[in-house]
């Protein structure tokens, strides 16, 4: 995953061994290759900032995903900069004669030096200058900038809270300007314009503490650089703020800093006039269609998409992929759940966020048969409770649940707050019989399937619903059909993807008592487990075995008599 990852952010990388070298760090901005990532563990550190960490946590910091509430969670306090030294910076910047005058060639006046308090620091041989980062009157960061004639590149102080630039502005305006850095916010309030922030991140990072700053605002403008990573750094922020409320500044040259030193704040006004809209998700052109053709077809001997722990169940399958509505049905006690909570556990594990939405069972529950799985136990103890909090306390794993029967837009509605919020990028939802109860349940299940394959379309996501069969004669040892699930042929008709999970049912004798006999009596079923995928909008399908293994609540391959041999010498 951490290579599908570096490709989703555009960051330019070269693989060296088990390791994938980028060339920009996202936390400081250095360019010079210094960031490294383990392709398989997803552990990297930056040998410029010295900031290193888990995957999970690059993303939470990146705002790709916002870290799981748990009760007995402590967050560490992060740390704060040095008051002082922020003083000390800016007075040593408002005596440095050649600082202030390159920032008044950038347009950017003492005024505004004093208002940001911005300062000067020589580290390495080299003046950096200083921008504190404020949330309300108080330094909660400090990014720094190298200056000329140095080599471009950035620093924060390491361990800080990251906040918008000019947060504060978020109190007093209905709408806000969002740039893509410190100086441009800089520069747009030295002309005037007081409802600006900037991210402090980059084009492609945005923190999920920041979707929630930003949530009572009505309008947002979104002025990134015009390049290419600006211009897909703006259309992904979008969607995560909303498209309905998020108009594009495109801008005639490289940044807004870049603008106003040939044009003027009418010219800017203008532009803010004319900002547009994003295009409407799920609309594009035929030449953009066939440059995605020509992306896939280009990586055709590539796995793509989400993948499951069993190689038997990919090559079938053929990877989940953003836009996917599958089905997943099976009489009752096959498994349907278990097999979808291995899968899920599989992800987060490879830090996918996964939201994992169930109307049967409690989170408590859930997470009792994850545990299960994971240390192969049949009751979890209280030290086996300990090892899963310290292996997943900090995984990208949500659960979503209702005690209270909803209606089908109120859950739709969290799921999109739930993927805006969290990065969420798998979505199983368990169980679509159970969401619609009513009198007209055929079409109340119709609806719900596709507006489901709607939110998967419009949000990019792959989701999976869990469906009940009808009752059918002999289904003992007869394997369900497509045509099987319940209620409405809608659940077949309008997914990419269906997979049926099917167990002989064996059988037991016992004695009767009264009649001095034996009679057979159905109480189980076979833990061979066949997966079948009866329908593939993209492929023709298949079918494969797996061992469902009870006792410890996961799916496991079938064991062969060679493979088993081979595990007991």
């Amino acid at each position: 995953m951490p290579v599908q990852y570096a490709r989703s952010k555009n960051w330019e990388y070269r693989e060296r061994g088990s390791q994938l070298n980028i060339k920009t760090c996202p936390l400081c901005d250095d360019s010079g290759w210094h960031f490294y990532m383990n392709k398989e563990t997803g552990q990297w550190d930056c040998k410029k900032c010295q900031e290193s960490g888990s995957l999970f946590r690059l993303k939470k910091h990146l705002g790709d995903i916002e870290e799981a509430i748990h009760p007995a969670y402590r967050k560490s306090t992060p740390k704060k900069p040095n008051t002082s030294a922020v003083v000390q910076y800016h007075k040593a910047l408002l005596s440095d004669m050649d600082v202030t005058g390159y920032l008044a060639d950038r347009k950017i006046g003492v005024q505004t030096i004093k208002r940001f308090q911005l300062g000067v620091r020589t580290m390495n041989g080299a003046k950096w200058l200083c921008i504190p980062h404020w949330e309300n009157q108080n330094v909660v960061n400090i990014k720094y900038r190298s200056l000329p004639p140095a080599k471009k590149e950035f620093l924060r102080e390491p361990g800080c809270r990251s906040v918008l630039f000019n947060v504060d502005a978020l109190a007093t305006h209905r709408e806000i300007l969002i740039t893509e850095g410190e100086i441009d916010a800089i520069t747009l309030v030295e002309h005037g314009i007081e409802n600006v922030v900037g991210a402090t991140n980059g084009a492609g990072a945005f923190d999920a503490e920041w979707v929630k700053d930003l949530e009572k605002t009505e309008r947002i403008y979104i002025c990134f650089d015009a390049d290419e990573a600006g211009r897909k750094g703006a259309l992904s922020l979008a969607k995560r703020l909303a498209y309905n409320r998020c108009w594009n500044i495109s801008l005639p040259c490289k940044d807004v800093n870049d603008f106003f030193l040939d044009h003027t704040r009418e010219e800017f006004d203008r532009l803010i006039h004319n900002a547009t809209q994003f295009s409407l998700p799920g609309v594009i052109d035929v030449r953009a269609a066939l440059d995605l053709l020509q992306g896939e077809e280009s990586r055709e001997n590539e796995t793509t998409g989400l993948q499951t722990p069993w190689e038997n169940v990919n090559r079938i399958i053929h990877g989940w992929k953003a836009g996917d509505l599958v089905i997943v049905t099976a009489l009752p006690k096959t498994g349907k759940t278990t097999w979808m909570l291995d899968i899920s556990r599989h992800l987060v594990l490879r830090w996918v966020p996964v939201l994992f939405f169930c109307l049967e069972m409690r989170p408590e529950r859930l997470m009792r048969k994850v545990i299960q799985a994971q240390y192969r136990v049949e009751r979890p103890t209280l030290q086996d409770i300990r090892n899963a909090r310290m292996l997943f306390e900090n995984v990208p794993l949500y659960f979503g649940y209702f005690y209270k029967h909803q209606k089908t837009e109120d859950v739709l509605g969290l799921i999109r707050e739930a993927i805006q919020r969290y990065g969420i990028q798998f979505i199983v939802f368990d169980n679509l019989h159970l969401l619609c109860r009513s009198d007209r349940v055929n079409e109340q299940i119709a609806q719900a399937t596709l507006a489901f394959k709607l939110l998967a379309e419009e949000m990019e996501v792959p989701v999976v619903l869990i469906a009940q069969p009808r009752k059918r004669e002999n289904s003992a040892t007869e394997i369900m059909s497509a045509e099987d699930v319940r209620y409405s042929s809608a659940v077949h008709s309008d997914c990419d993807q269906m997979i049926i999970l099917h167990r002989n049912r064996t059988a037991s004798k016992v004695k009767d008592i009264n009649a001095q006999k034996f009679i057979a009596r159905e109480e189980s079923m076979d833990p061979v487990t066949l997966v079948r995928v009866e329908a593939h909008r993209y492929g023709s399908g298949g079918e494969t075995l797996l061992y469902y293994n009870g006792a410890f609540s996961r799916f496991d391959l079938l064991e062969t008599n060679e493979s088993r041999q081979q595990r007991q010498r």
